[in-house]
């Protein structure tokens, strides 16, 4: 019975003393008061569109209105071309930066240039 014991204790105890403070590999440590977590952005909306593409949740992800994500969810996802289209577009741009809070269904497409009063 002892050496259970003493076994136990050993395996709940060794994490106490296994290393310092954990710092994740995606955690940039600002100063000691401040963490940044940095996610992967184009991974995760990825997989989204892989997994619930035709529902729009990578586009959910991203930052859209809703009609956008009704749009998707009503047609699934343009019958799985604009999911197609989108995750070609997630995977090989450079920048997602022309992606996030995109309220267009064509994610991709340029945007209408907006008549300004005068």
């Amino acid at each position: 019975m002892k050496p259970l014991l003493l076994v136990l204790f050993v395996a709940l105890a060794a994490p106490a003393w296994a290393g310092g403070p954990f710092v994740a590999k995606n955690m940039i440590v600002l100063d000691d008061s401040v963490e940044v977590t940095v996610e992967n952005e184009r991974a995760i909306s990825s997989a989204l569109a892989v997994l619930l593409g035709p529902f729009g949740a990578h586009r959910i992800y991203l930052g859209t209105t809703p009609k956008v994500a009704i749009i998707y969810g009503v047609t699934f996802g343009g019958f799985g071309v604009l999911v197609l289209l989108d995750l070609g577009h997630l995977l090989f741009s450079r920048d997602l930066a022309a992606y996030r809070n995109n309220d267009r269904v064509f994610m991709w497409g340029k945007p209408k240039e907006r008549l300004t009063p005068q």
